[in-house]
């Protein structure tokens, strides 16, 4: 089983609404595609007693519905109740959200709570989560810096155990509420020393959307405290924003945003004996045909993409999966 880049799993979500009969949709978000005014992509916060669960990736076009694969284990009277409320909300609101009740789900502009931020930013960001997780396969993850939790439990979807870290009380709180499961665990930590975690205690270190935001003077520090705790055939999975992406915009959360030839070069001297493969990935296109948006593909120099990843293996492959280079690894 592959992992999706959304944070539950088919068998997860059926045995919500099997557990939960009665539930409410306590928001609700259409967003328009920018290709095609007529095809919308819809999202829900669904609720039960304390419980919550978050649908994605719902399609409404040519006056019919399109759910994705993980949807599709909703029991279709469950369905056919959603898709009444949402073309509801389509003909009372046209385009705009439902009211939020809960400030610490609202998009800042920084931080991705799936259904609540605006979905090509989720996408993006999640996407990359799926590419992690294909090489962290009944593994041990760290994921440093892993803000309101949805990565660390796409991660966990295929690896054996995950601990999710961030510096803010705020982002363990929420990510603890949202995502917590019997493997997945989050805790505060700094991720430039990663305080509290055991050296040489994971099988591999994911941190994505993480070097971009630390101070030039504190990079060296990270990737001390990564090569710390990861075991020895350890793997290291990573990503920084380009900054000579001809689309990129001021970001005021970015430090140090990195070009290919800067990023290569970091990995190279902190991890000199290591296996490294890099990739770029590509921006939002606006067009809703999921499978195309955000590709992430082998690179081995720069190019216009808006992200670059890096896969460091520490003893050289590892079980991960390994593709052909210029195959989208999606």
């Amino acid at each position: 089983m592959a992992a999706e880049p959304y944070p539950y799993t088919g068998q997860e979500i059926a045995a919500f609404f099997r557990r939960h009969a009665s539930f409410a949709v306590g928001y609700l978000k259409v967003e328009r595609s920018l290709e095609d005014f007529g095809h919308y992509l819809c999202e829900l916060l669904v609720q039960a007693g304390p419980e919550r669960l978050f649908l994605q990736g719902i399609q409404f076009f040519g006056n019919r519905f399109r759910w994705p694969a993980h949807l599709e284990t909703i029991p279709a009277q469950t369905r056919l109740r959603l898709e009444r409320q949402i073309i509801e909300h389509l003909i009372r609101n046209r385009v705009t959200e439902s009211p939020l009740s809960e400030p610490a789900l609202a998009y800042t502009g920084e931080r991705i709570v799936p259904a609540t931020a605006p979905f090509h930013a989720y996408w993006a960001h999640a996407r990359r989560y799926a590419f992690a997780a294909r090489r962290v396969r009944d593994l041990s993850v760290l994921d440093a810096g892993c803000g309101s939790g949805y990565g660390t439990r796409i991660l966990a979807q295929v690896a054996a155990y995950c601990l999710g870290v961030d510096a803010s009380p705020e982002a363990i709180t929420l990510a603890s509420s949202l995502f917590a499961r019997p493997n997945v665990e989050f805790r505060v930590s700094d991720v430039c020393s990663l305080e509290g975690v055991e050296n040489a205690s994971f099988d591999a270190v994911v941190a994505l959307e993480v070097l971009e935001h630390l101070p030039g003077d504190r990079i060296g520090s990270f990737l001390e405290a990564v090569r710390r705790v990861l075991r020895e055939k350890g793997t290291f999975v990573v990503s920084v924003a380009n900054s000579n992406h001809p689309a990129g915009e001021v970001n005021p959360y970015h430090l140090s945003e990195m070009t290919f030839e800067e990023f290569r070069a970091l990995l190279e001297r902190s991890f000199p004996a290591a296996a490294i493969q890099t990739f770029g990935q590509g921006v939002w296109e606006g067009s809703y045909r999921l499978e195309r948006e955000c590709r992430i593909v082998p690179v081995r120099s720069g190019a216009d993409h808006a992200v670059y990843l890096a896969l460091v293996e520490l003893a050289g492959p590892t079980r991960a999966e390994t593709l052909p280079r210029g195959k989208d690894l999606d």
